[in-house]
């Protein structure tokens, strides 16, 4: 018989170690931000408090919003809050201020709240928290409330925010509580969810309806196939829908309660097994744990899965990057891992898991004991058996008692991309650090689109940023991330200091808007636009303060071993982070044609000086996504310039440098044009 896995480890091991200073043996050494945002820069920070057109506040009797979704279309953004749907165009990005141009108000009726009330609920849970806001086509918008524990869906004009025929149910789409959490998508027509179907919350679900294929669920009340799940995301690859969720995992059912990070797969043209096995249930529904754990001779994991990404492309590789963190009652810590989709899909190619009763422990199903065709797998015309109601009861059998896949899923690079679970020394006096909850990736940083910047927001809405390098995790390197910048996105002035304390504040989403170069932040009282690039905070500095002019020097600057080097008086290496010889300097320049910080053809115009004490160079100060602050020292009038792409600088391949053209004697401050 074979030895059972080791569960995750204990906390406890890991207090010692960090009490005997023994953690940097184990974990990644984690550096502090290149830099932190002050926190007076929050005062440029657009918001969305409810204000509608002509108002910079909400209107008097209005309640305070209590925002559960939000779905950005272009360049629109609509809110789903509790009893009302929101429509706030984005443009111009410029604006202090978000404001909604139409709003939908949708309550519940009295005898919905009524019944609600007699189940003995309270009157603020009694109402229609908007829990589900998805695209349905090119001009419809799929929205559910959970309706004073009444569930109901319904479709709206994304333009105008008119009903589109008439309501329906919201059981199984949309959650009776909006305390618990769901997740939802289309594809090819069909509505996925995963949520509870119940009042009480104890049937969870992963829900197949609309469309032109019959209506499927999961398994009910097996904790085989869930027990007590978490929804976390849902992403369609290929022929599959993927669900990433947490769960009380039953193969360490003899230890005590141990929560594991799952990803569950099932086939979009599952149409349910036959009238004896799996009838209106999935045939194809697999699950596998995701392994994210720092390696060791005791590896330790990040059990507790928080956020997904979509599926991105890194280094030609179709890629999920997640967040997890440790349990409440642990040490504080979170990480970063990426999943690759082949590799996931890999795994529900592997070994089955089973527990052959209820007293044994799981192992491996030797694979002469796997029926032909493989469970699991999606039917289709032109194989042996053309749908999934075709297979014979013994696939159908095996599938529905051996959901649990033997192999974890595991991460690129056999690590953690990023690890924070450390107190912060820094600033004085010293903090915890914040579990990480939500994540936002840019893959085409850079004006060459070879950048990965990921943008990862704490439970309290601080933001962390880092520049990751994939091949060099892919390649076993340790480190591949610089910490790039810290910074808060929640507003107290405008969203309130609520009494709630960090419940008031819990970030519930975060969503990089490229056209606007920010990130949306969502609470549950506000919606916050944070610009990625804060060039004003480097007030001794002259500045690159145009994006696109940002941007184009980004890509020159970011490489991932790059070290800059002039005259051998200033020196930053990029790839260890160091920030040593950044200086002081004065002044601010915004760039030529009109401001725009742009040269002929679109090239970047950057100032510099090369008989300025190199000291005060402070290049690369601060890295950021498709955009970059760069610090130059500016000499007086007397002193002769010099273009800073001379020669000797590192040029990025495809970039034609013109140093020539890099003078410019008489009117402002030198320039340089860089040609691409």
């Amino acid at each position: 018989m074979r030895t059972p896995r080791a569960p995750p480890p204990r906390p406890a091991p890991l207090l010692l170690l960090l009490l005997l200073g023994e953690a940097n043996g184990l974990f990644p050494e984690e550096p502090p931000p290149l830099s932190v945002a002050p926190r007076d820069y929050l005062n440029h920070y657009p918001v969305f408090v409810g204000s509608g057109p002509g108002r910079l506040t909400p209107a008097e009797g209005t309640d305070d919003l209590n925002i559960q979704r939000v779905l950005r279309v272009n360049r629109t953004l609509f809110i789903g809050d509790r009893d009302n749907l929101y429509r706030v165009e984005l443009e111009p990005s410029t604006t202090t201020e978000l404001r909604y141009q139409r709003k939908l108000t949708w309550r519940s009726n009295p005898s919905d709240i009524n019944v609600c009330r007699m189940k003995g609920k309270q009157e603020g849970e009694c109402r229609n928290f908007v829990k589900v806001l998805l695209l349905r086509d090119e001009s419809t918008l799929f929205v559910c409330g959970s309706n004073a524990f009444n569930p109901v869906c319904a479709n709206y004009s994304m333009d105008t925010l008119q009903p589109l025929g008439d309501n329906i149910s919201g059981m199984a789409r949309c959650p009776y509580d909006p305390k618990h959490a769901n997740v939802a998508l289309f594809s090819e027509g069909m509505l996925f969810t995963a949520t509870v179907t119940d009042f009480l919350a104890i049937d969870a679900v992963i829900y197949r309806s609309l469309g032109d294929r019959p209506t499927l669920r999961t398994v009910k009340h097996d904790s085989k196939w869930f027990k007590e799940p978490y929804f976390v995301h849902a992403v369609e690859w290929g022929s599959h829908i993927y669900f990433f969720f947490r769960e009380i995992a039953m193969e360490f059912n003899y230890l005590e309660k141990v929560v594991v990070s799952r990803v569950a797969r099932v086939c979009k043209n599952d149409v349910g097994g036959s009238p004896r096995v799996l009838e209106k249930q999935w045939t194809s529904f697999l699950k596998a744990r995701l392994n994210c754990s720092v390696p060791g001779d005791s590896h330790f994991y990040f059990n507790v899965l928080q956020a997904v990404t979509g599926v991105v492309s890194l280094e030609g590789r179709p890629v999920v990057l997640a967040v997890f963190s440790t349990p409440s009652n642990s040490i504080p810590g979170s990480a970063v891992c990426a999943f690759d989709m082949t590799q996931v899909a890999a795994v529900f190619e592997g070994r089955f898991r089973e527990q052959k009763s209820p007293e044994s422990i799981w192992t491996p199903v030797p694979e002469d004991q796997v029926p032909r065709p493989r469970p699991g797998c999606c039917a289709a015309p032109g194989m042996q058996y053309n749908a999934s109601s075709a297979f014979p009861d013994e696939i159908l059998n095996f599938v529905k008692t051996h959901p649990l896949m033997d192999e974890a899923v595991p991460s690129l690079g056999h690590g953690p991309w990023i690890v924070r679970t450390l107190m912060r020394s820094v600033p004085t006096p010293p903090r915890p650090v914040h579990r990480l909850t939500r994540v936002a990736v840019d893959v085409g940083a850079g004006p060459w689109g070879n950048h990965t910047v990921v943008f990862l927001g704490s439970e309290v809405g601080t933001v962390l940023k880092f520049l990751i390098w994939p091949n060099a995790s892919t390649a076993g390197a340790t480190g591949p991330s610089v910490f790039l910048e810290e910074f808060e996105t929640y507003r107290a002035d405008r969203c309130g200091r609520s009494s709630s304390g960090e419940a008031g504040r819990r970030l519930l989403s975060l969503e990089l808007d490229t056209a606007s170069g920010g990130l949306l932040a969502a609470f549950p009282r506000c919606v916050v636009r944070v610009p990625v690039a804060r060039c004003q905070q480097y007030s001794g500095c002259m500045k690159v303060s145009d994006p696109p002019a940002g941007q184009a020097l980004g890509g020159f600057l970011l490489t991932a071993s790059l070290t800059l080097s002039l005259r051998g008086t200033f020196e930053q290496d990029v790839s260890g982070a160091s920030t040593s010889g950044l200086g002081d300097c004065t002044g601010e320049w915004r760039g030529g044609r009109g401001g725009d910080g742009l040269g002929a053809a679109g090239a970047p115009v950057v100032p510099a000086d090369a008989q300025a004490p190199m000291r005060g160079a402070g290049l690369l100060r601060g890295l950021l996504p498709a955009r970059v602050c760069v610090c130059l020292c500016r000499g007086g009038p007397r002193v002769q310039c010099m273009c800073p792409c001379a020669r000797r600088w590192p040029q990025p391949p495809g970039m034609l440098v013109e140093p020539a053209r890099g003078f410019q004697k008489a009117g402002g401050p030198p320039r340089c044009r860089l040609g691409v």
